[in-house]
């Protein structure tokens, strides 16, 4: 029998990723309260967006189909107030530092929350305004997609870079988030090193600590005097703060408190604003009914795949390993994949195609063969430093060579090219390149899901622990406390 603390909704932890609400407290609250929640939230009208509601019904949030809702940080809600969105009211530097896509499961019972760095140079289609006319396509950082026409850009560029088709969008404001974290008590956190960070006044010691207010403003937004100082090492703070306001919002303690949901429900409304197709309390009541199953450890939190460009500050997607993963969003599968088992073995694949450095030779009479692998392997991230023709033609399977101590990359590219014939090269040649020579009997290059984690340890070396970088991404849970 399911324990009364997993009976309780779980309560938008699809969409968690940026605001962990208890929107299931409703049902408790009067009339009067629930007109006052009703009221706080802000809706933005859809007219300029890719999708627009049209008069449409309401929206059915239970299971059946996936759901794809684009969760956008910016510095003040009434960013979206502007005369260049809809209302002339002015405003000042308001920007969009955080957008997370979350991914809800056909059967609503697990989220995948993507975030896209800031900094990624992707392509921003035009966009319409309601003034000046459309915008002009550019390539430019992500973030100024918000800059030129408001969230809609948003949207309409994250379908254009992943292909998913987003269903909603929330936007949140960050400074109000900060009544959220305080309506929580606070929100407990934990860092590797001591911080003291002149410029936003946060200063905790190393190990775990509780932070409300400013701090917990600070932690998630900081970003040149915590970490590496790159937008990367930020995003990866704050998943960890929103996990662990999951945690803290999803338990018993908040949930069982009538005067505690109120409170947090309250700061909540006030600092969002949604499309206006779940622009009511009662359409996003509903949405947290329908995840009512969703545990913490059911939503994953990962990051774009990226690798940083030539100016080493912006950066691009990394396509072997971000379009696995917008894939799985497409066809609903589950993210992170199962490690890849190879038939008759019993330890899954450990070293991922872009740690394996490949010679491809052609051992048949068909000419251009290795060529072909070879583009084939790079587009899928193996490192192809050579293609040519085998010494000796005519050859009927295709096999893998290895140098000394790559035994478990060639594994993976043995699996992946379908070789029965596997053997240690002792040329010397190039030691950390192996030889792929493409038999007569080959049928194509199968996709692979590495888990490195499940490697062995090296002689006279103890097995260390590490994130789930399943699929190559690394990932992580909402039930698991992270240190920064």
């Amino acid at each position: 029998m399911a324990s009364k603390h997993r009976r309780w909704p779980r309560v938008l932890a699809g969409i968690a990723s940026a605001i962990v609400l208890l929107f299931t407290g409703v049902a408790w609250v009067g009339a009067t309260a629930f007109r006052a929640l009703d009221s706080n939230i802000s809706s933005q009208a859809t007219a300029n967006s890719s999708r627009g509601s049209d008069g449409e019904e309401p929206p059915d949030f239970q299971p059946g189909e996936p759901l794809n809702i684009l969760v956008m940080g910016t510095d003040s809600r009434s960013v979206l107030n502007t005369e260049e969105y809809g209302n002339p009211e002015e405003i000042d530097g308001a920007r969009s530092d955080t957008t997370i896509l979350v991914h809800i499961a056909a059967d609503r019972k697990s989220a995948t929350a993507v975030s896209i760095p800031r900094d990624t140079i992707v392509d921003i289609p035009s966009c319409p305004r309601y003034v000046d006319g459309p915008s002009e396509p550019v390539s430019d950082r992500f973030n100024e997609a918000f800059n030129i026409a408001g969230p809609f850009c948003t949207v309409k560029t994250v379908e254009k870079l992943s292909g998913v088709e987003i269903d909603h969008f929330m936007i949140v404001d960050f400074n109000g988030f900060k009544g959220v974290v305080d309506a929580l008590d606070g929100v407990e956190v934990c860092l590797k090193e001591p911080v003291d960070d002149p410029l936003s006044g946060l200063k905790l010691p190393a190990g775990t600590s509780v932070v409300q207010g400013d701090d917990a403003l600070a932690f998630v937004r900081a970003r040149y005097t915590l970490g590496d100082g790159s937008d990367l090492s930020r995003i990866e703070r704050q998943q960890a703060f929103l996990a662990s306001a999951l945690r803290k919002a999803t338990s018993i303690g908040v949930l069982a408190n009538p005067v505690t949901t109120y409170r947090v429900l309250d700061e909540v409304t006030k600092s969002i604003t949604v499309d206006e197709s779940i622009s009511g309390l009662r359409d996003l009541t509903n949405l947290a009914l329908s995840l009512s199953d969703m545990r913490p450890a059911d939503v994953t939190f990962v990051t774009l795949p990226t690798v940083y460009n030539d100016d080493g500050a912006t950066v691009s997607p990394d396509p072997a390993l971000a379009d696995p993963l917008w894939q799985s969003l497409k066809d609903g599968t589950q993210w992170p994949p199962e490690p890849t088992v190879p038939e008759g073995d019993d330890t899954p694949l450990v070293v991922p195609p872009k740690d394996i450095t490949v010679r491809v030779l052609n051992g048949t009479d068909r000419t251009g063969a290795a060529a072909r692998v070879a583009d084939l392997m790079t587009k899928m991230g193996y490192n192809v430093v050579e293609v040519g023709d085998f010494d000796s033609p005519g050859a009927s399977s295709t096999s893998v060579q290895y140098p000394p101590g790559y035994a478990e990359a060639a594994r993976t590219l043995a699996y992946a090219a379908g070789a029965d014939l596997v053997g240690e090269d002792l040329s010397g040649l190039e030691s950390d390149v192996l030889t792929l020579v493409i038999g007569s009997d080959f049928t194509g290059i199968r996709p692979v899901v590495a888990d490195p984690t499940a490697a062995p340890a090296k002689p006279g070396e103890e097995p260390q622990p590490s994130p789930s970088t399943t699929g190559g991404v690394p990932s992580t849970t909402g039930d698991t406390l992270i240190c920064s």
